[in-house]
């Protein structure tokens, strides 16, 4: 096997961000002393609910916990030391999570006896409670170094920060840790606070190292560029398994690059190597990296790293398929109501809601538009992370637009300034290069923006609709009644300034209800891509004047109480859709949530 010395692997390591991109199986270090102990990590993170494989129309393309259980079972068998871990973000993404809350899913992660989880943002996504029931019933221990809990909250006493794993007679150091900006993408609540990753990292490593713990794998759901920062800043990490920004790796990436290995490789404080590994999204892959370490703990080389893809060819697990059918049978009959037609396929892929306009963006901010337009509504801003995946041409069922739309968010009205909205999009585009869901899909608007700008100069131009089909420019000074979801108007996703609206509606029209109403009344739908967004050019008769804005009300009726509007309970009433007397109760339980993380590089 090729070797790099010490000396060559800390001078290649300083070029650029500190990352180098070899082939995992040709790393060597000299430097460090004999190999006395080898580990095989195997490893998920960003689970989202995936307990079914990923379909792409009927077929199975990724996936599915019974696949996965086929794989490390075969994987244990051929013995050595071994851990299983999971970085986060088990919660949200399908109907499984609408209707068991997580705890489907977590009687899976007990058969496949996982050995420890970080705790992800979306595990908050309705609250404290839920996680609660999940750490109370599994059978591994729940990591976050990062969040501190008060005796209030739920969750007291059952969040670890760290733990040692005894494995092949030699104790494993594991620290989990989760974003910060939690409180911000999910409903953490109170009792819960989230404390910077670095320090806490840095923490557990001295405590570990103290206890004489020299092999430490950093168990994170912060994301691929903060787990390189954490490796470049803090010194005794050997491993950091990551999640959170959903990052493909190695032969995960597609078209494959060598500049995109599994795993990374970066220098410590020290000029030591750090491993580092993501395994892409909803179980697709399964990670497997096997690492060589001396007497000291130092990484002598890494041995082996090689993802598996979780293929429909792989014979599924009996006992869990059987599982899966008991599990899936009261959700086989929501999926299948009809509710509508598509002629083209509404796309909702995660790349793209992020960072353009998408049919299926433009066909959500119609439907919210459509629904409170009898409030005033001017302008709808839909967040992209708050759209999970697309839905094929042909019939639509409502089983797709909950998995669409899975977070029980409500529609809220506001009304802001020009400059408001402008702010408001700024910010929306602010990190696209991360592919953050703050990125704003739009109706009764358009907007262009310069992505070489800085952040918080990016918007050239913004036109608001003249309600007579054309577009004329925003005016800074007036003010535009503008519907956005309950997330985003409580400042998720970084749009704090939708918080200082002011006549705020929160209408309590659930999103996925409201689409599935516009659906059902326009069926069959075709919507295009028609220039509301535009990058890097301008608006179409950019020089338009502005209008004078129109007359609204100073302030609407409130929704609460025993007061309701006749606006809203007419539309309320029009409201009682098929299926969404259950949404409504299952969003009575649920708090709202939407996941905005960022992600480098996507399907």
């Amino acid at each position: 096997m090729p070797t790099i010395s010490r000396r060559t692997f800390v001078k290649t390591m300083a070029v650029g961000s500190g990352t180098i991109a070899y082939l995992a199986t040709a790393l060597t270090v000299h430097g460090a002393g004999p190999e006395v102990y080898t580990l095989r990590i195997v490893h998920t993170n960003d689970h989202h609910a995936r307990i079914e494989p990923v379909f792409s129309g009927a077929n199975p393309v990724h996936g599915g916990v019974s696949r996965r259980k086929t794989l490390i079972d075969a994987i244990r068998n051929e013995g050595g030391n071994q851990l299983l871990l999971d970085a986060g973000d088990v919660f949200q993404g399908t109907l499984y999570f609408n209707q068991y809350r997580g705890l489907a899913d977590l009687e899976f992660y007990n058969a496949l006896k996982y050995d420890a989880m970080a705790i992800g943002n979306h595990e908050f996504d309705i609250g404290q409670a839920p996680l609660a029931d999940f750490a109370r019933g599994a059978t591994f221990p729940l990591l976050s170094a990062n969040i501190q809990v008060d005796r209030s909250s739920p969750l007291f006493g059952l969040i670890k920060p760290w733990v040692v794993v005894w494995v092949g007679g030699q104790p494993i150091g594991i620290i989990g840790v989760t974003t910060e900006d939690t409180p911000v993408l999910s409903n953490s609540g109170p009792g819960v606070r989230f404390t910077n990753y670095i320090d806490a990292v840095r923490l557990g490593v001295e405590s570990l190292r103290r206890d004489g713990v020299n092999k430490i794998i950093a168990l994170t759901h912060v994301g691929i560029q903060a787990d390189r920062e954490l490796a470049r800043r803090v010194d005794g990490l050997s491993v950091i398994i990551g999640g959170h920004s959903h990052t493909p790796m190695g032969p995960m990436v597609n078209p494959q690059s060598p500049d995109r290995p599994y795993p990374e490789v970066i220098a410590s404080p020290s000029r030591k190597p750090v491993i580092v590994a993501h395994d892409w999204e909803w179980g697709r892959w399964l990670g497997d990296l096997t690492i060589g370490f001396d007497a000291n703990g130092d990484i002598t080389r890494v041995v082996a790293g090689r993802p598996t893809e979780v293929l429909p060819a792989i014979n599924p697990d009996g006992g869990f398929e059987n599982r899966i059918r008991t599990f899936k049978g009261p959700l086989d009959q929501l999926r299948a109501t009809p509710v509508g037609e598509a002629r083209v396929a509404l796309n909702g892929a995660r790349a793209d809601v992020r960072s353009k306009e998408t049919n299926l963006g433009n066909l959500i901010a119609d439907s919210m538009l459509a629904k409170t337009a009898p409030a005033g509504a001017q302008l709808a801003i839909m967040n992209g992370g708050g759209i999970r995946t697309s839905i094929p041409e042909g019939r639509i069922t409502l089983g797709q637009v909950l998995e669409v739309m899975p977070f029980g968010n409500t529609l809220v009205l506001l009304t802001l300034t020009g400059d408001q909205v402008k702010a408001a999009l700024e910010n929306g585009v602010s990190q696209v290069e991360q592919s953050a869901g703050r990125f704003p899909q739009v109706g009764g608007m358009r907007y262009s923006w310069n992505a070489s700008a800085p952040a918080g100069s990016r918007i050239t131009g913004i036109q608001v609709s003249d309600g007579r089909g054309g577009f004329v420019a925003i005016n800074p000074n007036a003010t535009y009644r503008v519907v956005v979801n309950n997330f985003i108007a409580g400042g998720g996703d970084g749009y704090s300034v939708l918080q200082q609206g002011t006549n705020r509606v929160d209408t309590g029209f659930l999103d996925a209800d409201v689409l599935v109403e516009y659906l059902q009344a326009r069926s069959p739908v075709s919507p295009q891509v028609e220039g509301r967004i535009v990058q890097n050019g301008t608006l179409p008769g950019a020089a338009a004047s502005a209008p004078a804005p129109a007359e609204m009300p100073v302030a609407l009726p409130r929704t609460g109480g025993e007061s309701l509007p006749a606006w809203l309970l007419a539309l309320a009433a029009a409201g009682a859709i098929g299926g969404g007397l259950r949404l409504r109760e299952r969003a009575a339980r649920m708090a709202t949530a939407d996941e905005h993380e960022p992600v480098t590089v996507n399907q």
